[in-house]
C-alpha cells in the first residue's frame, strides 16, 4: 500500500487530475474532493491557473492501485507539502506573461539576502538542492516576510538555491579556482558580502535575529509545515512555545552585543567557547539562561536582554541541576573554587 504522502504523487496522475478538473469546472472539482479555493499558490499549465492543494490530493487518487484521494486534513498545503512536490515534477507557480495576475518578484532586501548567504556559508558554497530541508525552510521565511512587508513573492526552493549561487562569483575560496559562479550579484549582494566576508559569527548572530523574528509571526500552518518537514528529514523538530517566541529574538539581540563588546561569545560562568573547540560549527552558538525563571513570567512579561546571561550548555544544566537554581555569580564562583 503506497504511503499516503503527497511526495509519492507522479506527474502522470496530476495531469489526470488537472483534466479532471477541467472537465468539471472549478467549483465542481473543488466541492468533489472536499478543499477551498488556493489563496497563495496557484499551479499554472498551459497558461490555466489551479488549486494546487486541491488538484495534489486529488491526484493521489490517480495513482496505481488507485488509492483514496488524499483529503484536506491529511496534509498541509502550500510551501512545504505542495509546492515542492508539484515543481520537482516540473509544474511551475509563476503566472504566465500577459496573465492579468503576474507579478514580479520584488527585489531582494537586506534581510533576505543575509539569511541567502548564511545559508551559502553554512553550506560552504555548494548547492544543497532544491528539496533540502534549510532551503525549504528559507523560502518559506521570504514568502513570509514578503507577506508582512504587504507584497507577493514566489521565491520558491530554486530561487534560493539562485541566490545562493550568485555568491559563487563574489567567494574568493571559488573564484581562486577558476570559477565564476552565476552572474546575477547584484550591488546589495556584493554589499552584504563585504560586511560579513570574514565574519561568519557575526553573520550567524544576525540571521539568527532575523530568522526568529520572523518565526515568530509566521501563521501556525506554515510554521507547522516547515517543522515536521524538517522533522521529517531527521532534524530536531524546534516547535515554539507561542508565549515564549518574542524571547528567541532578544537572545539575538543579546548575542549581538556580546559580539560586539567582546569579539566572541563565550560563557559567563566558565569562559568555555565553543568555536574555539568546535570551530565553524559552533559560530553563534551559545545557549541563553533567563535570570528572570521563565516559569514566574506571567503573560505581558517580556524578557529585556539585559534578561539573559549567556553560558555554555555545561553551566546551563548545572544551574538547573536542583532547586533553588544557582546565579551565574554562584556558578562562577563555584567553578573557581576556595580561595
Amino acid at each position: 500500500m503506497v504511503e499516503r504522502t503527497t511526495f509519492n504523487v507522479t506527474r502522470a496522475a496530476v495531469l489526470a487530475a488537472i483534466a479532471e478538473y477541467d472537465a468539471l469546472g472549478q467549483q465542481k472539482f473543488l466541492t468533489k474532493y472536499g478543499y477551498k479555493p488556493a489563496r497563495t499558490y496557484r499551479l499554472w499549465h498551459n497558461g490555466n491557473p489551479y488549486d494546487s492543494k486541491a488538484i495534489i490530493g486529488a491526484a493521489f487518487g490517480y495513482l496505481p492501485g488507485k488509492p483514496a484521494p488524499l483529503r484536506f486534513d491529511e496534509f498541509s498545503g502550500g510551501q512545504v507539502y505542495v509546492v515542492p512536490v508539484l515543481e520537482k515534477l516540473g509544474f511551475s507557480f509563476d503566472a504566465p506573461e500577459g496573465s492579468e495576475i503576474k507579478t514580479k518578484n520584488p527585489l531582494w532586501t537586506r534581510e533576505q539576502v543575509i539569511l541567502a548567504l548564511d545559508l551559502y556559508v553554512k553550506h560552504k558554497g555548494r548547492d544543497p538542492g532544491i528539496n533540502h530541508p534549510d532551503v525549504i525552510e528559507m523560502s518559506a521565511l521570504l514568502r513570509q516576510m514578503a507577506t508582512e512587508a504587504g507584497l507577493t513573492t514566489y521565491r520558491n526552493p530554486s530561487g534560493v538555491i539562485m541566490k545562493m549561487m550568485n555568491f559563487r562569483s563574489l567567494d574568493p575560496a571559488f573564484t581562486s579556482k577558476g570559477g565564476k559562479g552565476l552572474d546575477g550579484a547584484s550591488k546589495l549582494d556584493e554589499a552584504i558580502w563585504a560586511e560579513f566576508y570574514g565574519r561568519p559569527q557575526e553573520l550567524a548572530v544576525a540571521a539568527e535575529a532575523i530568522r526568529e523574528g520572523t518565526f515568530a509571526n509566521m501563521d501556525d500552518d506554515t510554521l507547522d509545515e516547515v517543522q515536521s518537514y524538517k522533522a521529517k528529514e531527521g532534524k530536531v523538530s524546534y516547535r515554539y512555545h507561542r508565549t515564549l517566541e518574542r524571547d528567541r529574538k532578544v537572545v539575538a539581540i543579546r548575542k549581538s552585543a556580546a559580539l560586539k563588546a567582546h569579539g566572541k561569545l563565550e560563557c559567563e560562568a566558565c569562559g568555555f567557547d565553543f568555536v574555539a573547540s568546535y570551530g565553524a560549527r559552533g559560530y553563534g552558538f551559545i545557549e541563553a539562561h533567563h535570570t528572570n525563571p521563565v516559569h514566574a513570567m506571567v503573560e505581558g512579561d517580556e524578557t529585556l536582554p539585559e534578561d539573559l546571561a549567556l553560558i555554555c550548555s555545561n553551566c546551563h544544566r548545572m544551574v538547573h541541576k536542583a532547586k533553588p537554581w544557582l546565579s551565574v555569580s554562584e556558578l562562577k564562583a563555584l567553578i573557581k573554587g576556595p580561595g
